[in-house]
């Protein structure tokens, strides 16, 4: 029996498959002046260096409040891509949401990714006080409200 797409898998794997690591991931987060009922509308735009996942989630929730949807991507820099077309080597893996202006059909397994963006405005993500943003680190939003 296949499973849906879109579906959760999980699956047991040999750790030593991977060749490389990156320990200065940098993040990229995308604040959406969405609607109510709908993640599309205008995009603010961050990369975030010198902090683990939990800390750009945590930031992005700060400045989203409950008025603002956000997405978190791992930003990744592909040198043969760049190689092989100049200016088209930086591309995103999706974290947590994704762009929330791509139109996505009903029954799409996105649309169910922006659903739960929607959600997180009155239900974020719950995080320790250790794995919180620095309080000192930029805030251009209070809550969903640019900082004047």
């Amino acid at each position: 029996m296949s499973k849906p797409e879109g579906s959760m898998q999980v699956e047991q794997v040999d750790e030593r498959d991977s060749a490389w690591e990156d320990s200065r991931p940098r993040f990229r987060v995308y604040l959406h002046g969405s609607g109510e009922g709908s993640t599309h509308g205008w995009t603010d735009t961050y990369d975030i260096t010198g902090a683990d996942v939990l800390q750009a989630i945590d930031w992005a929730q700060r400045q989203a409040g409950d008025r603002l949807t956000y997405a978190v991507a791992l930003v990744r820099d592909d040198a043969e891509r760049e190689r092989c077309n100049p200016g088209c080597g930086r591309g995103l893996v999706w974290l947590v949401g994704m762009d929330g202006n791509d139109t996505t059909e009903e029954s799409s397994p996105d649309r169910d990714v922006q659903r739960r963006m929607l959600l997180r405005r009155d239900a974020p993500v719950r995080l320790g006080a250790t794995d919180r943003a620095p309080l000192d680190a930029p805030q251009p939003y209070s809550h969903g409200t640019p900082d004047a």
